[in-house]
């Protein structure tokens, strides 16, 4: 099975996602930050798939806004950017 991968176009992008994130669930350790955006790469992935989300448009994971979606098919990551 291939790895699935996030990442976010700016630092300032994924700064404001831990924000939003450790605001509304809590700090992080490393290793469920790890954990967490493997999730979030799981989820947008099955939701891609199914048609209910649509690159471009800002994804929420768990009641917070990731950022706005896209995916690069070379290196096959889904990035998200600050809405």
């Amino acid at each position: 099975m291939e790895e699935l991968l996030i990442d976010f176009y700016r630092d300032k992008d994924e700064q404001a996602f831990l924000d939003a994130w450790e605001a509304a669930h809590g700090e992080l350790s490393d290793e469920e930050l790890d954990q967490l955006y493997a999730d979030i790469a799981e989820d947008i992935k099955k939701a891609v798939e199914a048609g209910t989300h649509e690159l471009g448009k800002p994804f929420i994971y768990k009641d917070v806004t990731v950022g706005k979606s896209d995916y690069n098919t070379f290196h096959a990551v889904y990035l998200f950017e600050q809405v």
